[in-house]
């Protein structure tokens, strides 16, 4: 690893860690010489690392604005750039965003998504996240049952897969309390807290301190002991004043007036709430309805998914997707009784068309083919889809044809294909094509793609050896 990989890592770990240990401004000035650093060498997953990174320090210190543009930054390059673990990113950033309008319904189906994709990728860590994350926008709405529910599966997978995270258990335990406080299981919650209370991120983490005591804070005021819950309100108060979170300033204001009332002293309710009220008139002329859609994820996760299953140059599906949807396809078959056929096709003498004319027309001469398979596919989009398994070799998949008409379809194929030809100078190149044919009423046992595509591959075998620019299917009736 050279210097500058060696130093860009280092910075992408370091930034990374400081950020899931609570340091946010910390992880800020280290996550600015990241960006700049990535920018320069040009590392395009570096620099999108870097803006999540401050997307979130930002976010969890309240400046949001900029914390947008960053997360503006990421979605841009994730568009061009990103795999499947960005889907998660994406709707992670997206969740928060929501949550900050407090449009929580939206937070929740954007952190569904973020479960999702983090239990397909095994990302446990962040399974573990999004459940918390999810279980607090509950609390939000005061359905502390299920709250509570979605925290104890939190909590479960953390012990089990990130057991050294402490941070991350100790944002749990605090949904755990927060759920215990609104179910007004008090017993339960204060045995949390007194556990909390000796914990060293919590002491020694200005941001995590001033959570934990706002949770204390309304454990108290469950229990009527209001002066207790103020003096605590207040101490989270200056933490989050230093560091000037606007949104955690606000609800923690918003309660500290509604308890003044409680006791009688209109004045100093009064005074809280007019500091709550100017505060969300500030949050209100930087809310970003007007710029959410410009953020428009699910046009991204489109982006990223089309990516990931579409071959580059055919703009068919790649070998992995006409695999997994084959495999799909076989294990519905069990209740639809749908045959699937696969049709493997070949171009007969490539080679020569490269060394001939170049790789440039061979590239042509595959797109052409390309373009006829989806020619004769998009007649039946559901039911046939067309990939590149790789080189000049393509397969076709059908669904819920009879036998009987498997062969027209490929002859259909066959003759889009050879009547395209490719004009290069005073040359006239013409395809022609092997197929070998197959479906699943012939070989009953096949339960994966790679079952049936090795006999499919055997009669495109066979047409091969048998003169080329032909088809051969393997039935009942002929094998």
């Amino acid at each position: 690893m050279n210097a500058q990989l060696y130093h860009l890592t280092r910075l992408e770990s370091l930034t990374g860690n400081l950020f899931i240990d609570g340091k946010y401004t910390e992880a800020i000035e280290l996550g600015k010489e990241l960006l700049e650093t990535a920018k320069k060498t040009e590392d395009i997953k570096a620099t999108m690392n870097a803006h999540l990174n401050l997307a979130c320090c930002y976010y969890y210190l309240g400046e949001i604005e900029i914390a947008f543009q960053h997360i503006l930054d990421y979605k841009v390059l994730c568009d061009e750039f990103g795999d499947d673990r960005d889907k998660y990113y994406l709707y992670y950033l997206s969740a928060l965003i929501y949550a900050y309008e407090e449009n929580f319904e939206e937070a929740k189906e954007a952190m569904k998504q973020c479960i999702r994709i983090a239990q397909e990728l095994e990302m446990f860590y962040s399974v573990s996240s999004s459940f918390n994350s999810y279980s607090n926008y509950l609390l939000h709405e005061g359905n502390y049952e299920k709250a509570l529910h979605y925290a104890l599966k939190a909590l479960a997978i953390a012990k089990e897969h990130c057991p050294s995270e402490i941070l991350l258990q100790c944002h749990i335990y605090l949904s755990i309390a927060s759920s215990y406080i609104g179910l007004n299981e008090l017993s339960k919650a204060e045995k949390i807290i007194n556990q909390l209370e000796l914990n060293q991120y919590i002491n020694n983490l200005p941001h995590e301190k001033a959570h934990f005591l706002h949770v204390k804070a309304t454990f108290h005021r469950s229990k009527g002991e209001h002066d207790i819950a103020l003096q605590l309100l207040h101490k989270s108060f200056n933490i989050y004043s230093d560091y000037n979170n606007q949104m955690k300033l606000k609800s923690i204001l918003k309660v500290i007036a509604e308890i003044y009332e409680s006791l009688g002293n209109y004045k100093k309710s009064y005074e809280a709430m007019k500091e709550y009220l100017t505060i969300v008139e500030k949050l209100f002329s930087t809310r970003l309805s007007s710029k959410i859609r410009e953020l428009d994820v699910n046009q991204s996760i489109k982006a990223i998914e089309k990516r990931a299953n579409v071959d580059s140059l055919t703009g068919v599906y790649n070998r992995y997707y006409i695999e997994t949807t084959c495999d799909k396809w076989l294990k519905e078959m069990k209740k639809t009784d749908e045959h699937i056929c696969c049709v493997v096709i070949d171009i007969d003498s490539f080679k020569n068309i490269n060394d001939t004319f170049g790789h440039l027309i061979g590239d042509e001469v595959i797109k052409g083919v390309a373009q006829a398979c989806l020619k004769v596919a998009n007649e039946d989009k559901e039911n046939i889809i067309v990939g590149r398994y790789g080189g000049d070799e393509f397969i076709v998949l059908l669904k819920g044809y009879p036998s009987h008409s498997i062969m027209e379809r490929a002859k259909q194929l066959y003759n889009e294909i050879t009547s395209f030809q490719i004009n290069y100078l005073t040359n006239e190149i013409k395809v022609t094509v092997s197929i070998g044919v197959v479906c699943t009423n012939s070989i009953p046992y096949a339960k994966k793609f790679t079952q049936i595509f090795k006999v499919a591959d055997q009669a495109l075998y066979m047409a091969k050896r048998q003169g080329k620019n032909q088809i051969v299917y393997l039935s009942n009736e002929n094998c």
